[in-house]
Protein backbone atom coordinates (compact mmCIF):
# COMPACT_ATOMS: atom_id res chain seq x y z
CA UNK A 1 0.00 0.00 0.00
CA UNK A 2 2.99 2.52 0.99
CA UNK A 3 4.26 1.47 -2.85
CA UNK A 4 1.37 1.67 -4.60
CA UNK A 5 0.37 -1.89 -4.91
CA UNK A 6 -3.19 -3.03 -4.80
CA UNK A 7 -3.30 -6.53 -4.14
CA UNK A 8 0.11 -8.78 -2.93
CA UNK A 9 0.89 -12.39 -3.82
CA UNK A 10 2.96 -14.38 -1.45
CA UNK A 11 4.18 -17.53 -2.88
CA UNK A 12 4.46 -20.36 -0.07
CA UNK A 13 5.96 -22.92 -1.50
CA UNK A 14 8.69 -20.07 -2.56
CA UNK A 15 9.17 -19.45 1.30
CA UNK A 16 9.30 -22.76 2.72
CA UNK A 17 5.40 -23.74 3.37
CA UNK A 18 4.50 -27.02 2.31
CA UNK A 19 1.49 -25.42 0.17
CA UNK A 20 -0.53 -22.25 -0.09
CA UNK A 21 -0.06 -18.79 -1.19
CA UNK A 22 -0.95 -15.56 0.66
CA UNK A 23 -3.03 -13.03 -1.12
CA UNK A 24 -3.13 -9.47 0.81
CA UNK A 25 -5.60 -6.62 -0.47
CA UNK A 26 -4.49 -3.76 0.34
CA UNK A 27 -7.03 -1.82 -1.83
CA UNK A 28 -10.31 -3.41 0.27
CA UNK A 29 -12.63 -2.61 -3.12
CA UNK A 30 -10.80 -4.66 -4.96
CA UNK A 31 -11.33 -8.08 -2.38
CA UNK A 32 -15.01 -7.58 -3.40
CA UNK A 33 -16.29 -11.71 -3.94
CA UNK A 34 -13.12 -12.66 -4.17
CA UNK A 35 -13.50 -15.66 -1.44
CA UNK A 36 -17.27 -16.53 -3.57
CA UNK A 37 -14.47 -16.74 -6.71
CA UNK A 38 -11.66 -19.30 -4.58
CA UNK A 39 -14.63 -21.28 -3.79
CA UNK A 40 -15.96 -21.20 -7.36
CA UNK A 41 -12.70 -21.74 -8.51
CA UNK A 42 -12.18 -25.26 -6.16
CA UNK A 43 -9.77 -23.01 -4.38
CA UNK A 44 -11.10 -23.60 -0.67
CA UNK A 45 -10.00 -26.74 1.05
CA UNK A 46 -12.27 -27.92 3.96
CA UNK A 47 -9.35 -27.84 6.56
CA UNK A 48 -8.00 -24.08 5.43
CA UNK A 49 -7.28 -23.34 8.92
CA UNK A 50 -4.07 -26.20 8.07
CA UNK A 51 -3.25 -24.21 5.13
CA UNK A 52 -3.20 -20.97 6.63
CA UNK A 53 -1.27 -22.00 9.97
CA UNK A 54 2.45 -21.91 8.19
CA UNK A 55 2.01 -18.27 7.59
CA UNK A 56 2.03 -17.28 10.87
CA UNK A 57 5.33 -18.55 11.51
CA UNK A 58 6.40 -17.05 8.83
CA UNK A 59 5.24 -13.21 8.92
CA UNK A 60 6.14 -13.30 12.27
CA UNK A 61 9.60 -11.90 13.00
CA UNK A 62 10.37 -11.47 9.24
CA UNK A 63 10.89 -15.15 8.29
CA UNK A 64 9.12 -14.63 4.93
CA UNK A 65 11.28 -11.39 3.97
CA UNK A 66 14.62 -13.81 5.18
CA UNK A 67 13.42 -16.57 2.94
CA UNK A 68 12.38 -14.28 -0.25
CA UNK A 69 15.68 -12.45 0.14
CA UNK A 70 17.86 -15.22 0.10
CA UNK A 71 15.97 -16.94 -2.55
CA UNK A 72 16.73 -13.42 -4.75
CA UNK A 73 20.40 -13.61 -3.47
CA UNK A 74 20.63 -16.97 -4.97
CA UNK A 75 19.46 -15.97 -8.50
CA UNK A 76 21.34 -12.99 -8.23
CA UNK A 77 24.08 -14.91 -8.09
CA UNK A 78 22.71 -17.19 -10.65
CA UNK A 79 22.73 -14.18 -13.15
CA UNK A 80 26.18 -13.14 -12.57
CA UNK A 81 27.71 -16.77 -13.30
CA UNK A 82 25.39 -16.94 -16.43
CA UNK A 83 25.40 -13.82 -18.11
CA UNK A 84 29.25 -13.77 -19.68
CA UNK A 85 28.75 -17.81 -20.65
CA UNK A 86 28.66 -17.66 -24.41
CA UNK A 87 25.61 -19.90 -25.78
CA UNK A 88 23.48 -18.74 -23.09
CA UNK A 89 21.11 -15.59 -23.18
CA UNK A 90 19.66 -13.40 -20.79
CA UNK A 91 16.34 -12.65 -22.01
CA UNK A 92 15.02 -10.52 -18.96
CA UNK A 93 16.90 -8.41 -16.39
CA UNK A 94 16.32 -10.46 -12.95
CA UNK A 95 13.96 -8.97 -10.75
CA UNK A 96 13.52 -11.70 -8.02
CA UNK A 97 14.14 -15.29 -7.41
CA UNK A 98 13.95 -16.50 -11.32
CA UNK A 99 16.55 -16.12 -14.27
CA UNK A 100 15.22 -16.27 -17.65
CA UNK A 101 17.38 -18.05 -20.17
CA UNK A 102 17.38 -19.18 -23.78
CA UNK A 103 19.82 -22.42 -24.27
CA UNK A 104 20.33 -24.96 -27.10
CA UNK A 105 17.68 -27.42 -26.86
CA UNK A 106 20.45 -30.65 -26.91
CA UNK A 107 21.93 -28.60 -23.52
CA UNK A 108 18.41 -28.37 -21.84
CA UNK A 109 18.37 -32.19 -22.40
CA UNK A 110 21.62 -32.67 -21.38
CA UNK A 111 21.05 -31.03 -18.18
CA UNK A 112 17.19 -32.70 -17.67
CA UNK A 113 19.12 -35.88 -17.93
CA UNK A 114 21.47 -35.24 -15.22
CA UNK A 115 18.55 -34.33 -12.89
CA UNK A 116 18.47 -30.73 -12.83
CA UNK A 117 14.62 -29.28 -12.46
CA UNK A 118 13.47 -26.49 -14.69
CA UNK A 119 10.63 -25.11 -16.96
CA UNK A 120 11.69 -25.01 -20.50
CA UNK A 121 8.88 -23.63 -22.29
CA UNK A 122 9.51 -19.83 -23.73
CA UNK A 123 9.70 -20.81 -27.47
CA UNK A 124 12.23 -23.65 -28.46
CA UNK A 125 15.08 -22.50 -26.26
CA UNK A 126 13.85 -20.36 -23.47
CA UNK A 127 14.02 -21.85 -19.87
CA UNK A 128 12.99 -20.68 -16.00
CA UNK A 129 15.57 -20.88 -13.79
CA UNK A 130 14.34 -20.42 -10.30
CA UNK A 131 15.45 -20.45 -7.05
CA UNK A 132 14.15 -21.01 -3.67
CA UNK A 133 14.58 -20.40 -0.27
CA UNK A 134 16.56 -23.84 0.44
CA UNK A 135 18.89 -23.43 -2.63
CA UNK A 136 22.31 -23.24 -1.78
CA UNK A 137 25.21 -21.28 -3.32
CA UNK A 138 26.73 -24.51 -4.14
CA UNK A 139 23.95 -25.54 -5.96
CA UNK A 140 23.80 -22.35 -7.86
CA UNK A 141 28.03 -23.58 -8.64
CA UNK A 142 27.23 -26.87 -9.95
CA UNK A 143 24.30 -26.02 -11.94
CA UNK A 144 26.55 -23.24 -14.12
CA UNK A 145 29.27 -25.99 -13.85
CA UNK A 146 27.02 -28.64 -15.05
CA UNK A 147 25.58 -25.92 -17.84
CA UNK A 148 29.46 -25.41 -18.83
CA UNK A 149 30.59 -28.64 -19.37
CA UNK A 150 26.73 -29.54 -21.61
CA UNK A 151 27.95 -26.67 -23.47
CA UNK A 152 31.37 -27.86 -24.58
CA UNK A 153 29.88 -31.45 -24.59
CA UNK A 154 26.81 -30.87 -27.16
CA UNK A 155 28.34 -28.22 -29.05
CA UNK A 156 27.06 -28.15 -32.91
CA UNK A 157 23.59 -30.21 -31.55
CA UNK A 158 20.46 -28.24 -31.65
Amino acid sequence: WQAGVDILCLGGTKNGSAVGDAVVFFNRRLAHEFDYRCKQAGQLASKMRYLSAPWVGMLQNGVWLKHAAHANAMAALMHELLSPVEGIEILFPRQANSVFVEMPKSLIRYLHDLGWKFYAFIGEKGCRLMCSWDTTPEDVRSFVKDLKEGLQSTSGQS
